[in-house]
Parts: C-alpha cells; sequence; structure tokens
C-alpha cells in the first residue's frame, strides 16, 4: 500500500517532466526546421489558407533557391504575435479591409504598377487585384478560399509589407525576393 502512494504522488512530477519534455522538443524542432528571417518569404492572407503548404512548395520552386523557405499563413496565425503580421513581406488582404491595414503597407514597387487593377488609397498605389470576385477568377485559388465578407463577394488585393525585409527601400530590407515571389504568383496562375 505504501508504494503505490508513493507511485501517486509522483505522477503530478511526471506529468510537469513530460509537459517540460515537449516543450523542449518542440522548441529544437522549431528551431531547426525554420529559417531565419533574411532566408524566409512570409505571404499572409486575410482568408482560409487550406492550400497553405501547397501554395509555399510551388514559391519556393519558382523563386528558384534564392530563399531557403516560403510561409503562407493565414492572418489567424498571428493572433497572438501581431509582430509576425506586421513583418510580413506579402499580404492579400480584401478590399475592404485595406484600409484597416494600410499601415502595414508601402506603396506598390514601380516593377508591379503594369498590373491590371491597381488599388489606391490616398492616392497612393498599394495593391494590385489577385481575385475577381464578379468573374470568380484570382490567382491560387485551389489553395485559398477567397471568401465572402459580410455576405458580399469582393475582390481581394496583393500588398507589400512596410516592415518586410525582402522589399528595397524598407528599413534592414536585404533583397527586393518580395516582388520576385509577387511575380511568381501571378506567373503561376496565368
Amino acid at each position: 500500500m505504501k508504494t503505490i502512494r508513493k507511485a501517486i504522488t509522483l505522477i503530478p512530477l511526471l506529468i510537469l517532466w513530460l509537459m517540460l519534455s515537449i516543450f523542449l522538443w518542440g522548441f529544437v524542432f522549431n528551431l531547426i526546421t525554420d529559417a531565419p528571417p533574411a532566408q524566409k518569404i512570409t505571404l499572409y492572407v486575410d482568408a482560409e489558407t487550406p492550400g497553405a503548404t501547397q501554395l509555399a512548395v510551388q514559391l519556393e520552386e519558382t523563386l528558384g533557391g534564392k530563399v531557403r523557405m516560403v510561409k503562407v499563413r493565414p492572418f489567424d496565425y498571428a493572433m497572438f504575435d501581431s509582430g509576425a503580421l506586421t513583418g510580413a513581406d506579402l499580404f492579400i488582404v480584401p478590399s475592404s479591409h485595406a484600409e484597416t491595414y494600410q499601415d502595414w503597407f508601402c506603396p506598390l514597387p514601380e516593377e508591379l504598377k503594369d498590373q491590371d487593377l491597381i488599388l489606391e488609397i490616398g492616392g497612393v498605389a498599394l495593391g494590385t487585384r489577385v481575385y475577381n470576385a464578379s468573374a470568380d477568377t484570382g490567382i491560387a485559388k485551389d489553395c485559398i478560399q477567397y471568401s465572402r465578407i459580410n455576405g458580399i463577394k469582393e475582390d481581394y488585393y496583393l500588398f507589400f509589407g512596410k516592415n518586410g525585409i525582402h522589399m528595397q527601400g524598407n528599413e534592414n530590407a536585404v533583397d527586393s525576393l518580395a516582388v520576385d515571389a509577387a511575380r511568381s504568383l501571378f506567373d503561376l496562375y496565368k
């Protein structure tokens, strides 16, 4: 009976040890599999992204080894860490939310001002359309669920992050791979 009581008193300690072990191995796994920001392009989408992994792999392949990793995430992913969201390289956002997030966006690069439909806010070209709601066509439609906002279908636009490090002209910019990634998106889904 004494050994059973002793075993029962050890259970909370074993559970604590198990939890600490899981956190430690999760941290180690994240360190091994993640890439530093200078070697990673991040695209946040203000919609559901059931094909995020597929889209990320396609972008990595088209970028031809210029970056180690591409991450495609829904906005919900950054619910507890807004720094990751505001520091993204690219955003896909519905037109009704563009003004809400405009402080995160930098002006549209000159290289992409030749696109068909440009979204201007306050006289500044900020985004280019990637989803046409009336025609129900858009880039990465098999990977992104362009949804209705308040029951209304609307266009989605691609924006470049003001704090992204892959956009020339931004503070701490290391290269201009965000433009290459955007062109790859357009080329993949012509």
